[in-house]
């Protein structure tokens, strides 16, 4: 290489670490397009239009007087101050940006025009305050559970889905996902998109009681579940759960563990409660995977109802990894607020049969290629409480129907 071209290739090196370190200057703070209008026009402006409860529910996809309450709660964890360069986003602004956001209807842009606040404002705001929701929200609507939490849920499950000593249901969820740079097949998933997981267990009315986002979209429910937190402490044993208590109209026989329920795509153990393979069904094992499936449709209604109310949950997030976990945890909470305050709880009345369309699940590809066996007591618990469903106290009118199918 002659000496011309060597200084040329330093010189062009030269210009690539000035234009590197080169900060691009503002023009304005605030652009005059959105200070001149985001006073006069805009959503916010028009936030009185929508007093009515039916249309305010349907855009921000909660009742008027729950948002109201919202925003007492989480109203000072988000109030900013007005500075010499700009007057800020009050906390109720913030909480609509948010939400509408989260309904899933309208791009980060769009949201910018509607409300006149820069896209970079708008996605700041989105940023913040869903941190704070789960911050402020967290410890009232999904505290961590304690002994006497997880007997009222096992009373709920009984009475609702025929479940003793059931502590709730455990499935996954993928999130969709904007491939993050470099991340090669890590985060591609089994059903053919880039993705995170969504670990969650869900109590008998379809509200979460513990939650787990990030792991990697190709892992497989069990693989995550055991690199989760709550996996952790149920491996261990540590999820400070009830004592062993018997079931109903077994009061003289030997006590039985409380458990979880979950599909074939998760391990056996002593607290989780798999149903049996298919290959070698006889009747009595029939209706125990039917009875295990209605216990685990409350985490599948609490998956679609929540996807159903905030459909950014159906379309890629365009977030960074980082910062799509804490979104997905404040929409998770929030779902369990608009539950307890909007939602319309389940009354058994009397037993009815309901449908059987979840008695076989598609879990292909989600199945983790091992071949460890269960424990012997693990194996022991669960035909207990396979032989438990059909003794005649414990049996449901209709079960019977499935030992024909």
């Amino acid at each position: 290489m002659s000496s011309d071209e060597e200084d040329a290739l330093c010189a062009l090196n030269l210009l690539n670490i000035l234009n590197a370190n080169h900060k691009r200057v503002r023009n304005y703070w605030v652009h005059p397009f959105w200070r001149e209008n985001c006073r006069g026009r805009g959503a916010f402006s028009v936030f009185q239009d929508l007093e009515d409860g039916d249309r305010f529910q349907s855009f921000y996809r909660m009742e008027k007087k729950t948002f109201d309450m919202l925003t007492e709660l989480v109203g000072s964890k988000i109030q900013k101050k007005d500075t010499n360069y700009r007057r800020s986003v009050c906390p109720r602004e913030r909480l609509l940006i948010t939400l509408r956001y989260f309904s899933g209807e309208v791009s980060m842009r769009s949201i910018s025009y509607y409300f006149l606040r820069g896209e970079t404002t708008v996605r700041n705001i989105i940023e913040t305050t869903s941190k704070a929701l789960w911050e402020v929200l967290q410890p009232l609507y999904m505290p961590i559970p304690n002994q006497i939490m997880w007997k009222t849920i096992a009373d709920r499950y009984n009475e609702l889905w025929n479940l003793p000593n059931c502590v709730g249901s455990i499935d996954g969820k993928h999130i969709r996902i904007k491939a993050p740079v470099n991340s090669g097949s890590s985060f591609f998933n089994y059903k053919g998109y880039f993705s995170i997981v969504l670990m969650a267990t869900a109590d008998a009315d379809g509200k979460f009681i513990t939650i787990d986002v990030g792991e990697y979209g190709r892992n497989s429910d069990s693989k995550v579940l055991k690199e989760s937190a709550f996996g952790q402490l149920l491996f261990k044993k540590k999820l400070n759960l009830p004592e062993n208590a018997c079931l109903p109209h077994e009061e003289n026989d030997p006590t039985f563990p409380y458990y979880f329920v979950a599909d074939e795509a998760f391990p056996l153990l002593d607290n989780v409660m798999r149903p049996y393979p298919r290959r070698s069904l006889t009747n009595t094992k029939r209706i125990f995977n039917y009875r295990l499936s209605r216990g685990r449709k409350s985490v599948e209604c609490a998956f679609g109802m929540m996807a159903s109310k905030f459909r950014i949950l159906e379309r890629p997030i365009n977030f960074k990894t980082e910062k799509i976990e804490i979104v997905i945890k404040a929409i998770c909470v929030l779902h369990n607020l608009i539950r307890v305050h909007d939602g319309t709880y389940s009354i058994p009345q009397g037993i009815q049969q309901d449908n059987v369309d979840l008695l076989y699940e598609d879990t292909e590809g989600n199945i983790e290629n091992n071949r460890t066996r269960p424990s012997y007591s693990a194996m022991e618990i669960r035909e207990r409480l396979c032989q438990y469903f059909v003794k005649p106290y414990a049996a449901l009118p209709w079960q019977n129907k499935l030992s024909d199918e």
